[in-house]
This record gives structure tokens, C-alpha cells and sequence, in this order.
């Protein structure tokens, strides 16, 4: 049996993992979208009473290509700290449907890969389980026990309870939470990169007294946007989207921004997805690094690749976003990564002091 907290929620999670269920019940709402087709990985760290750190999800690997994934995978895992992982494959393909009848569970190769490479690194693999998809009755088995079942109502878990009093949704699957960075229409873009231009020509030309102090303003700005989404008040017009985005170009103050989950999580991260959406290329990229970062900070590995890669996309050498995923690739710990961004926060929020002082 595993006791595990889960971290990133507004509230303090007690997970009781008595049964491979339980695991797999978990998965939807510990990556934020019910995986099909998946290798899913559950970090947990923090010696007797395990804390879950991240939850990430591949696409099951070609056969040929098993092992060489697992070692990637391994290594940038590892990296970000732990001391077990828990594996769970979804789906599988037409093995599946003999699993389903009785059979063995399918891709055993991936689960032996996994289990080397990570047993490679020191870190233990101690349950690896399958089901053919997250979904009340669906069957179970695990590979090592041999024990099978049926799933009960995933949603009726702990850790479902607290994703939605946490405001977290949970979406059916990856393309869903790929919609959440999608651009909204094409004359809604271009009319607000009308408006940021003209905005940008005005200010060159007027070279406008007192602009080095415009910081603290702007970032007062953000603060009241982001306790309008946690009111509920989250609509975007045009000029509101153009003065955000403003807000968010100077570097200070987006370095500020990434300290406002701090308290309202759920209504920082409400504030992001929104203005992504709504935000034209390439000041898009701005606000998709903030969502990243809010994502990993309650563990969802799928939605912090998602964010970074739509910032990539609308602004291709984005610094922040770049240096983002140069660390996770070099394996740099989630709990060291949080930090960095909290102290490069904290900085920030006393250079604009500084500037609201001069």
C-alpha cells in the first residue's frame, strides 16, 4: 500500500494507493487527460511518505525502438527526482483485446525496458499495471502479480475530488488539452496585432516620459486580471488583450508573473490558457511559458510540452521558453526548477519596487 501526497493542488492530498486501481484510476487526473495508446510514468519521491512529483505520458514505443526509449525516458525522469515509479501502460493496440479476454497484459516489453533502465539509475519500479482504458469497469491486470479486476468510477477518486475543487479540469484526451494553446480566429489575431503595432509606433515616437516605471503598473494590471478569473470575470476584449500582452513584453515584469500562482494557482493558470489563446504571435509566447510553468508546478508533464511548445511556435528562439526546455532535457529536478523560477520571481518583484521608488 502507498500513502502518497499529491503536490500542485490548492490543498494537500492524501492518495492511499492500496491497489493497482487505485494507480490507474489516478492517471486522467494526475496528467490532466485521459491517455489512449500510453506508457504513463508516476514519479514519487520523499523516502517513507511518498510525495507524487510529476505525472508524464509517451506514446507505447515501436518495438525496435523499446529500450532506446526507456533509457531517454530514464534519464530525464530521474533527473527531475525520485525515488519510485509506478508504471502503467494504456491501452496496447489488438493485444489489448486478448488481454481484455484473460490474456496477458500487452506490451510486457515496454514494462521490462522501463524497469531496467530505471533499475539502472537506483530507482526502483514496484508496480506496473494495465488497463485498456481509464473508465468505470474496464478490466485491469498487473504485470508482475498476475492479480486482474475491473475499475471502479475514476471519478469518484480522491485525487478526481480535489482536481475539481482545485478548478483543474480534466480533459478525454490529449488533443482536448492541446485545444486549450489553440489560437482563437484569425480576424480576432490580426485585428489586436493591428492594435499592438500601432501601439509600438505611438511609443517610438513619443518616447514617453516616465516609462521605466511603467513596470509596477503593469504588473498591477496582471494581478488584478488574475483575481478577476479566480471572481469568475475572465472575458477578454481586444484592448484588454493588447494591454496584457504589453504588460507581459516587458522581461521584468513577465519574470514577476511567474510568482502570481503563489495563492491563486488556479486562477493564474485560467488567466494564461485564456490569453494564449487570445494573445497574437509572437506575444503568445509570453504566456504560454507562465502556463508551462503553472502545469509543472502541480505536476502535469503533458501540459508543460504542450505550453512550450506552442511558445516555440509563436516566437521560434524564445529565450524563457528555450531555457525551459534545455533543463527539463538535461534532466534538472522539478523541485530545483520550481525554485528558480521563485527566486527569479521574487527578484523581479523587487526591481519593479525599485522602479516604482525612482
Amino acid at each position: 500500500m502507498y500513502s502518497t501526497g499529491q503536490e500542485g493542488l490548492d490543498t494537500e492530498v492524501r492518495l492511499r494507493l492500496s491497489s493497482p486501481a487505485d494507480v490507474i484510476s489516478a492517471v486522467p487526473y494526475l496528467l490532466g487527460f485521459h491517455p489512449r495508446d500510453s506508457l504513463v510514468l508516476v514519479s514519487l519521491h520523499g523516502g517513507p511518505d511518498r510525495r507524487i512529483s510529476l505525472a508524464s505520458r509517451v506514446d507505447l514505443p515501436p518495438r525496435e525502438y523499446t529500450y532506446e526509449a526507456a533509457v531517454q525516458l530514464a534519464r530525464i525522469v530521474v533527473g527531475q527526482g525520485c525515488d519510485e515509479v509506478l508504471v502503467a501502460v494504456i491501452g496496447g493496440g489488438a493485444e489489448s483485446r486478448g488481454a481484455e479476454s484473460g490474456g496477458s497484459p500487452p506490451r510486457a516489453d515496454v514494462v521490462a525496458s522501463v524497469r531496467m533502465a530505471f533499475e539502472d539509475h537506483g530507482v526502483a519500479v514496484p508496480v506496473a499495471v494495465w488497463a485498456p482504458e481509464v473508465a468505470t469497469g474496464a478490466p485491469w491486470s498487473c504485470y508482475d502479480s498476475g492479480l486482474t479486476g475491473t475499475l471502479p468510477d475514476p471519478g469518484a477518486s480522491a485525487v478526481a475530488a480535489a482536481t475539481v475543487a482545485a478548478g483543474h479540469v480534466t480533459y478525454g484526451g490529449r488533443g482536448e488539452l492541446e485545444e486549450l494553446v489553440t489560437p482563437e480566429d484569425l480576424p480576432a489575431l490580426e485585428r489586436r496585432s493591428r492594435l499592438l503595432d500601432a501601439h509600438c509606433e505611438r511609443m517610438s515616437v513619443d518616447d514617453e516620459p516616465g516609462a521605466a516605471d511603467s513596470g509596477t503598473d503593469a504588473f498591477a494590471l496582471l494581478q488584478a486580471w488574475v483575481a478577476r478569473a479566480g471572481e469568475g470575470r475572465l472575458e477578454l476584449g481586444d484592448d484588454d488583450v493588447v494591454s496584457l500582452c504589453l504588460a507581459l513584453s516587458d522581461p521584468i515584469v513577465r519574470d514577476a508573473a511567474f510568482g502570481l500562482v503563489v495563492g491563486s494557482p488556479a486562477a493564474a493558470e485560467q488567466l494564461w490558457t485564456a490569453l494564449v489563446r487570445a494573445a497574437p504571435d509572437p506575444e503568445a509566447a509570453e504566456p504560454a511559458v507562465l502556463l508551462a510553468h503553472s502545469a509543472l508546478l502541480r505536476g502535469n508533464g503533458a501540459l508543460v510540452s504542450i505550453a512550450l511548445e506552442r511558445a516555440q511556435l509563436a516566437w521560434p528562439g524564445h529565450r524563457m521558453s528555450e531555457l525551459f526546455f534545455v533543463a527539463l532535457d538535461r534532466g534538472l529536478g522539478r523541485d530545483e526548477l520550481c525554485e528558480w523560477f521563485a527566486e527569479g520571481a521574487a527578484e523581479a518583484r523587487l526591481l519593479l519596487r525599485g522602479r516604482g521608488g525612482r
